[in-house]
C-alpha cells in the first residue's frame, strides 16, 4: 500500500473493528499490515515509516501507559514499524502473530 493510501485504509480498518497487529514498511516506502478482529475492549497504537527517534518517543509513551509492544519491523533502512496494545489482549495477539509464523517483539520496555 502506498503512503497516500495509509490514512483511508485506517479509517476503513477502524471501521470494519480490524486491528493491525503486525506492520511494516518496505525500503520502496510501500506498507503491508496483517490484521486481526479483536475481542472487546482492545486499544492499540500502530504506527509505520517512523525514524529511530520517533519510534523511542512512540515506545516511552506506551510503556508510561502500560502497553507492551506487541510487533517491531526494522527495514533494511532503519524504518521502523510497530504495533503496541492493550495489556489485556497480548497474550492472545500474540498466539494470532504465532499462527502465521510471526514471533511478537521480544525487545523490553524502555526504562
Amino acid at each position: 500500500m502506498s503512503r497516500d493510501l495509509l490514512q483511508a485504509a485506517t479509517d476503513l480498518l477502524k471501521n470494519l473493528g480490524l486491528l493491525a497487529i503486525y506492520a511494516e514498511c518496505s525500503p520502496e516506502n510501500l506498507y503491508r499490515y496483517l490484521c486481526w478482529h479483536p475481542p472487546e475492549g482492545w486499544g492499540c497504537e500502530v504506527r509505520s515509516g517512523r525514524t529511530l527517534e520517533q519510534f523511542q518517543e512512540f515506545d516511552r509513551i506506551n510503556y508510561e501507559r502500560g502497553w507492551p509492544l506487541l510487533s517491531l519491523h526494522i527495514n533494511e533502512s532503519k524504518v521502523y514499524s510497530a504495533v503496541w496494545i492493550s495489556p489485556n489482549h497480548y497474550d492472545t495477539a500474540k498466539k494470532v502473530l504465532a499462527s502465521y509464523g510471526i514471533t511478537p517483539a521480544s525487545k523490553k520496555p524502555l526504562p
